[in-house]
Parts: structure tokens; sequence; C-alpha cells
């Protein structure tokens, strides 16, 4: 199985303190989120990543070939990296087979190997993709950012999804596990000019083939601002593993 790692946007809310460093690259505990995120792999069993790059994408392409990992790690560069994270999905599709699951997961999100073996490990014959939910709600740190799910408890499957919701029962952790047709429902939502990866989910909604992957205790935040970086550094006990 794959892990796709959208790292092609330019992560402007964290960029006076980044000084326009690729959020991969990003240093945390003393180590680069990319590095983390490798380490992860190997104690998840996961034997290849492809990192989709956009932004300065000859700075990650370079510091990539100078990791020694027992990881395979391939790149695709997406032209559109401006657009919505779904078009750097996208990107990455021909190097995805055509006959296996991968996983998704955002550049800028740190989190520790657990929460991959959880997700990686589960299935749903029903579901296209699926989606890690948090519902330790009140561990969320910037709830008000978070991309909001709403659980049908029965099947698991998510019948809501936006930053918007007013009632809701977890956080999408931004990790996914999916079909190799959701790249079908990706295109869709770019023939709509609708390019994240939430346009995709809720056409999945109304087809009743989004899931949802309970991640429990697994801890994970998403640095994608001042505030999140220093909290993380502030915290590091309830992050490390």
């Amino acid at each position: 199985m794959k892990l796709v790692i959208i790292a092609a946007g330019l992560g402007s809310r964290l960029s006076p303190v980044s000084s326009g460093t690729p959020k991969l690259l990003i240093p945390i505990f003393g180590q680069r989120l990319i590095d983390k995120i490798l380490a992860n792999c190997i104690e998840a069993e996961i034997e290849n990543i492809v990192v989709v790059t956009g932004y300065k994408n000859h700075i990650i392409e370079d510091h990539l070939k100078t990791i020694q990992t027992s990881v395979r790690i391939e790149t695709a560069y997406n032209p559109d990296w401006k657009l919505a994270n779904g078009v750097s999905v996208l990107a990455a599709q021909s190097l995805i087979p055509t006959d296996e699951d991968f996983m998704i997961s955002m550049s800028d999100h740190y989190y520790n190997s657990s929460l991959l073996k959880t997700i990686k490990t589960q299935s749903d014959d029903h579901a296209i993709a699926s989606v890690g939910a948090d519902y330790n709600i009140s561990e969320i740190h910037d709830i008000d950012d978070g991309m909001k799910l709403k659980i049908d408890n029965a099947s698991n499957l998510v019948t809501a999804m936006s930053k918007n919701l007013i009632e809701y029962d977890a956080i999408d952790c931004g990790i996914f596990k999916c079909k190799y047709k959701f790249f079908d429902y990706l295109i869709k939502a770019k023939a709509k000019n609708e390019c994240s990866l939430s346009d995709a989910c809720n056409i999945l909604i109304n087809e009743r083939t989004m899931g949802s992957i309970n991640i429990k205790n697994c801890p994970w935040i998403d640095i994608d601002t001042p505030e999140a970086l220093s909290f993380i550094n502030e915290n590091p006990t309830k992050f490390k593993e």
C-alpha cells in the first residue's frame, strides 16, 4: 500500500514563523516532518510513499534525495499547486496501482505510527474512501478550523462533512484510506471546479460510500499556524510516542 503525502501548497498561514520553508521540512522535536512520517511508515509497514510537490518543489525533492530509508520515495509534481488539495492527489494517480488501496496524508499533520496502523488495517467493502475520525473533540487544537464530520453510528458512514457544521460527531484527522476508484470522484469534483478532497468526499457522502475510521486515542495535530506550532512544542508529552 502506498501513502500519498500532499506537500504542494504554500503554507501561507505558517509563513510568519517558517520563513518560506516548505511545511514538510519544518522541524518538530528536532526532526523534520518528512522524517517523522517516514519513521511512522516503517513502523506501520508502509513500504512506498508518493510526495506530491508544488511550491518550492526543488527544495523538497533535493532533501528527499539525501534521506537514507528503507521506504521507497517517489515524487509527483503538481503544477497547479495553488488550487485545492484534491488536484495534488490527482497528480499522484499514475503512480498508484489500479488494483490496490492507497492512503493519503496531509504534509503538515504531526502524528505517530499508531494512527497510520489504525487506518491502514481497517477495511470497509462498501466505502470508496474512509477518513480517520477523532471523536475526542475536547482535545482538538483550533477546532474552529477543523473539518467536522457527522457520522452514522450503525454504519460508520459519514453523512456530512464541512468546517461549518453546527452539529457534528468527530473531526477529520487528515488521513484517508481509499480505493483506486476514489480518483474518479476527484475528477468529478474537478470538473465542477470543486477541487478539494472534501468536495470529492461530499460526492461520496451523497452516494453513501464515504466511510470513517475511529482513531480512538491516537494523538495528532494540524500544524498550519504559528499557534499550532507553539502548542505542540509546549506539549511534547501529548504527542510523542
